[in-house]
């Protein structure tokens, strides 16, 4: 396969595709057409309308200036609506809706990741390493950052920066991209803990 094919198949795979978005938004697109065309056959066949005649919308349409009161607080409402509607299809449309993976450049093929593998790896990692419980070490892998609490047993010291460090050495042995950052933080069953 080509480089660029590849590059197709990890955005696939690394990016959530709108394609549910895009079929509601088409649905009620078709509906509201749909609606339009058959009041203007209506219209036309001299039957009455299934709403509001064509020219009677267009009327109000062209009267919405004029209104006062609670006629015009109820347009504005609408438009508001209307407005903050269109605001989020902008920002669905531009935003990069990523899936919970992360590819890694470990060979020469792309190796798409799952997060809670790359989680599991470096939480089981950390523990062998500074000889804990399973359940003291939790690791929350983010689009950027990795989270990572250290709960010890009481009696048990660790040390925060050689946590933080075999915990980025094992995230550069994966080679993720987009590269994670290390944030641990080591808490006592009484603290809250602090992020380095």
């Amino acid at each position: 396969m080509s480089e660029g094919v590849l590059a197709r198949v990890v955005r696939r795979e690394t990016h959530s595709p709108r394609t549910v978005l895009t079929v509601v938004l088409l649905v009620v697109i078709m509906v509201a057409v749909a609606y339009g065309a058959t009041e203007l056959v209506l219209h036309i066949a001299g039957a009455a309308p299934l709403v509001m005649a064509p020219h009677e919308a267009l009327a109000a349409i062209a009267g919405v200036p004029d209104l006062e009161g609670s006629e015009a607080s109820v347009t504005v409402a609408i438009g508001v609506i209307a407005a903050l509607v269109g605001l989020i299809l902008l920002w669905l449309s531009f935003s990069s809706a990523r899936r919970p993976r992360h590819e890694s450049q470990i060979s020469r093929y792309s190796v798409v990741v799952d997060n809670g593998v790359i989680a599991s790896a470096v939480a089981e990692n950390l523990r062998r390493e500074l000889d804990l419980p399973k359940s003291s070490v939790v690791v929350g892998i983010g689009h950027r950052t990795a989270d990572i609490t250290i709960r010890p047993q009481p009696g048990q010291v660790v040390d925060r920066e050689r946590a933080s460090v075999i915990a980025q050495i094992e995230l550069a042995s994966y080679e993720l991209r987009p590269p994670v950052k290390v944030r641990t933080r080591v808490v006592k069953t009484d603290e809250r803990g602090e992020f380095s």
